[in-house]
């Protein structure tokens, strides 16, 4: 059976915590390290290794050598492509930049993910952003089962995969600390046929609120944005988003984020996937 919600356990008992409240779990400074991880990122080095950066239970964010990774008989085989969820073995010592990866296997390969082109852009952009907006060497266990439960729900929900990517974007962001503050009843008294969502604050009105940074948005997107930001990804794989309505709440979610984070969102991956589709429509 799949199951693509989220626990209270798998997200360290509460999915909005308190800024104060601790995620980082103990990790040893040095030794050997049992970890799943989530492959962010590959590069080749030399004529036979990979750097491969994993997001990983135990470690967070780590960087790592694959020695042998790229051989003809490499004892590492797929695993260490993006997107794929594996176990493995980190040789850990403090102050080194890269640590050492000695085992790798499968947990989940996500087939089905990566043979949809439409899945995979949204699998990429996930990792991507991880890559982008997660400290290194920070673990963030509750970030690390949100990016998995996400992963498997593109791999493997039957419909609306496109609600994973703002709804993945909204949690991360109240994972991180910079969620909406917004009340249920605010959404739910909305008459108007427009609102506004405060990129700040991330409070949700029929008006102007002085002093914050309001984007001007129909009440219908603002109320999709809230279930995006609140409702569990079960329900989020139940909504019915025409591709306006899809538009208009992906274009919402992105300006909340990007506005915390400026710089730092990445982009490349959508850049990269749009040059393939016009090439293709060509």
């Amino acid at each position: 059976m799949m199951r693509i919600g989220l626990t209270p356990e798998e997200v360290g008992g509460n999915l909005f915590p308190s800024p104060h409240s601790p995620i980082a779990a103990f990790v040893p400074t040095t030794g050997v390290v049992h970890t799943e991880a989530i492959v962010l990122r590959t590069i080749d080095y030399g004529e036979t290794s990979r750097i491969v950066t994993l997001f990983c239970d135990e470690l967070g964010k780590t960087g790592v050598m694959a020695k042998g990774a790229r051989a003809a008989k490499s004892r590492f085989g797929s695993t260490l492509q993006p997107m794929n969820r594996i176990s493995t073995v980190i040789h850990v010592r403090p102050g080194r930049e890269l640590q050492i990866l000695s085992e790798a296997s499968h947990v989940d390969h996500h087939r089905s993910l990566k043979a949809d082109l439409a899945r995979m852009e949204l699998g990429i952009r996930l990792i991507e952003l991880v890559n982008a907006l997660l400290p290194d060497g920070e673990p963030n266990r509750p970030a690390f089962s949100l990016l998995a439960a996400c992963l498997t729900a593109l791999d493997q929900a039957p419909g609306r995969a496109g609600n994973v990517w703002p709804f993945f974007q909204m949690r991360l962001a109240t994972l991180l600390g910079f969620g909406p503050s917004f009340e249920r009843e605010q959404v739910g008294s909305l008459e108007a046929e427009y609102g506004f969502l405060d990129l700040h604050s991330g409070r949700i009105s029929e008006h102007v609120q002085e002093g914050g940074t309001p984007v001007r948005a129909r009440r219908t997107t603002l109320r999709s944005f809230a279930i995006l930001s609140r409702a569990d990804l079960s329900n989020v794989l139940r909504m019915e988003l025409n591709a306006a309505e899809a538009a208009d709440v992906a274009q919402l979610v992105r300006a909340y984020v990007q506005h915390h984070v400026e710089e730092s969102y990445p982009t490349r991956s959508a850049r990269v996937f749009a040059q393939f589709r016009e090439g293709g429509a060509g």
